[in-house]
């Protein structure tokens, strides 16, 4: 630098600062990063988070291991944003996390028929920026819950098909996937790409969705990526896979239990109640038993990985690649993954069968006893090493990085602390990335938080994602 100035003029001398100073603002813009109000960390890549084989590279190419938080709002009448505050970002920051999940959905996204809600859009990235002023990267999750907000969250009601079908509550939430015929209907009927009200197929709006969101996004460093769909769940399958495991479970108590066996009938009364549910989880401890019950499920599971969630992930891959070629797109396998069901997911492909580069492998690990009141002391260690083992097996296979998207769901419960130090320690073991589900301003004070907190990480300037 010192040699170029001594060959210019001294008029070029006197204005060279302020070419320096317009160059600079420059730069700003076409990293796509606002000037802040005040001065935050140092990232002269101004690079976004890439996938470079089985791991995460910062802006500065440096491996990056993730450990976060999920923070969402569910609520319809909220706008799905109200009551996410900034201080929220600096406290996940002081718990040593480096990362957040950040709910978002199709509903508030595209409340009509073709119609983005861009306000929505705003108040999305302005929880972004909060998390970025803290040295947090954000990963954008797609969040469903029993598929729709007619029954829980997730799509519009006009997206949700139900064919006036009844639904079904019941006492463990997510039971309805298996019990309620609306649900099944309204998600085959997704799966199918069966037209809206407007005469377009539902997978043709959430993909043109996804592109609004990736089109938003996609100079943002803050942003890690976009997990597709939360927990995807077949229709009518559910209700054949829990068939299935069913009748192995009842094939082979009897050489466990003699005449006290039940019988079928008897056993699916037991899986729907608090106190059936308890004794069905004693009895799963049995390894053989676990292992045996997951195999049943496992060719209809895979089976609609490979024919209904494998096409849609394409779909929405094309259409996110119109817009951001960059960003990592995390895939989320079928959610009887969640308990260690083998997944036949495989790598996203362009159009010409070449891979895509920026993909990892999202599941979430949860033992059969969550969302129970026994989520704590009748956990699983058993059942969670082999969980996480097959995540990790899968994660190879794909030749990504591994990232547990959800996990834990204790919500405070001071009898799950050790639970908890379990999945921590297979986590540190896998040496992957994860957020735990989910953040409330109280967990502060549980005793879960020193459970699931690791070595400190470092500071938020080497993060990599700010100007």
């Amino acid at each position: 630098m010192r040699v170029l100035i001594g060959k210019l003029s001294n008029k070029e001398r006197r204005l060279f600062p302020f070419l320096v100073l317009a160059l600079f603002v420059v730069l700003r813009t076409r990293c796509g990063i606002a000037a802040p109000p005040q001065p935050v960390a140092a990232n002269k890549n101004c690079g976004l988070v890439t996938v470079s084989g089985n791991q995460f590279l910062d802006g500065a190419g440096k491996p990056l291991l993730l450990h976060g938080i999920n923070v969402i709002n569910k609520s319809q009448a909220e706008g799905y944003t109200k009551n996410i505050e900034q201080s929220d970002f600096a406290t996940i920051r002081g718990w040593g996390m480096n990362c957040v999940r950040l709910g978002i959905f199709w509903d508030g996204l595209e409340p009509q028929p073709g119609k983005i809600d861009e306000e929505y859009l705003d108040r999305i990235a302005r929880i972004v920026g909060w998390a970025k002023a803290e040295g947090l990267y954000v990963l954008l999750d797609m969040h469903q819950d029993l598929f729709s907000v007619k029954f829980s969250d997730g799509a519009p009601a006009w997206a949700t098909l139900d064919d006036g079908k009844p639904y079904t509550p019941t006492a463990v939430w997510s039971d309805a996937y298996y019990a309620s015929e609306a649900v099944q209907t309204a998600l085959d009927h997704f799966w199918a790409n069966s037209p809206g009200p407007d005469g377009v197929g539902l997978q043709d709006h959430y993909t043109r969705v996804w592109r609004r969101v990736a089109e938003r996004f996609r100079d943002e460093p803050a942003v890690l990526g976009y997990d597709l769909m939360n927990e995807p769940y077949p229709g009518r399958d559910n209700a054949r896979n829990r068939l299935a495991i069913i009748n192995k479970i009842v094939e082979l108590l009897p050489a466990r239990l003699g005449e006290k066996a039940p019988s079928l009938s008897q056993l699916a009364v037991l899986a729907g109640t608090p106190d059936g549910r308890k004794q069905f989880t004693d009895w799963l401890g049995d390894m053989e038993l676990f292992s045996a019950m997951l195999d049943a499920g496992t060719p209809i599971m895979q089976s609609f990985e490979r024919e209904r969630l494998q096409p849609m992930y394409a779909r929405v891959r094309r259409s996110i690649r119109e817009v951001d070629p960059r960003h990592i797109i995390f895939l989320e396998p079928a959610t009887s993954a969640n308990i260690g069901i083998p997944s036949a997911i495989t790598p996203l492909v362009d159009e010409q069968g070449r891979r895509d580069s920026q993909q990892a492998y999202a599941p979430h690990g949860y033992d059969i006893v969550t969302d129970t009141p026994h989520s704590g002391l009748r956990s699983s260690n058993a059942r969670i090493e082999l969980i996480f083992k097959r995540h990790a097996e899968k994660a190879q296979e794909l030749k990504m990085p591994l990232l547990i998207g959800e996990w834990g769901a204790y919500y405070e419960d001071p009898s799950a602390v050790e639970a908890a130090r379990f999945v921590v320690r297979q986590l540190d073991a896998l040496q992957c990335g994860d957020t735990y589900w989910a953040y409330r301003r109280t967990f502060g004070q549980s005793p879960l938080l020193k459970a699931i907190k690791r070595a400190p990480l470092p500071p938020a300037r080497s993060h990599s994602r700010h100007e």
